[in-house]
């Protein structure tokens, strides 16, 4: 109990500084490289391992990550959900317009060309579309998280339509991804407040995740599609899930 409070009084306050601190970097990333997105991808991914390393997050990776930009969709479960993905070219968050405006991490995702989309707003649904496009054209791949919000599991939320309709107008290959934490308490969901629930998960020594990939894949049917991915997501998690299980079981006495 002494350690996991020495950990999580130490852990939450140092992910607030190396989030300031990586944001600068982005920054000046920018600026040096004339917001080359290679030159912010760096910094990201080096943001990524530190925050990996810092909070005890192990990933267990299966499968291959895209060679090329594409639509990267997971289901969600959590904040540390960001950090789990690290793809081989640049790439932008579509995220609520509402976590633009959190201090420190706003700031720190903007600068990582995250896409901010007031769903409410029908004019900025359809920016959103507009932005994704141009940016996957710059030669960027995109992270969403088609629900939308977290949910605990180890069921899925509805997928949201608009970018599986973007993906098969625009020919635009998607890779689906399945995300499982160990202890599935982890998800951030309802009305918890950010640092409660970050206190009482970042005191643990690790969190332990799979991430697993899919196939990437193009399609012509956003229905047919989005149906598709959701199944063999959900199929994934599931599977993870019971592998976490058994794992538990022969470890009992």
């Amino acid at each position: 109990m002494i350690l996991r409070f020495f950990r999580a009084s130490y852990r939450i306050p140092a992910f607030f500084f190396l989030t300031l601190l990586y944001t600068a970097r982005l920054r000046k990333a920018h600026k040096k490289s004339h917001n080359d997105p290679w030159a912010a991808h760096a910094v990201f991914l080096a943001f990524v391992e530190a925050v990996r390393k810092l909070m005890g997050i192990r990933v267990r990776a299966e499968g291959q990550l895209p060679e090329g930009p594409s639509l990267i969709m997971g289901n969600h479960r959590s904040y540390v959900d960001v950090v789990l993905i690290p793809s081989k070219h640049p790439v932008a968050f579509v995220a609520r317009s509402e976590s633009k405006h959190w201090p420190i991490i706003g700031p720190g995702a903007s600068a990582l060309h995250t896409i901010w989309v007031n769903r409410k707003d029908r004019d900025s649904r359809r920016e959103t579309r507009e932005a994704v496009r141009k940016r996957l054209q710059e030669g960027m791949g995109i992270v969403l998280f088609p629900e939308g919000t977290t949910y605990i599991g180890p069921e899925l939320g509805p997928y949201r339509p608009s970018m599986f309709v973007i993906a098969a107008e625009a020919g635009i290959p998607i890779t689906p991804v399945a995300i499982e934490y160990q202890d599935p308490t982890i998800a951030w969901v309802g009305d918890d407040w950010f640092i409660p629930h970050a206190w009482k998960h970042f005191g643990k020594r690790y969190i332990d995740v799979t991430v697993r990939y899919g196939d990437t894949f193009r399609g012509t049917d956003p229905d047919a599609m989005r149906q598709s991915m959701r199944e063999w997501t959900q199929h994934q998690v599931l599977d993870i899930r019971k592998g976490y299980d058994r794992k538990r079981s022969h470890s009992l006495p």
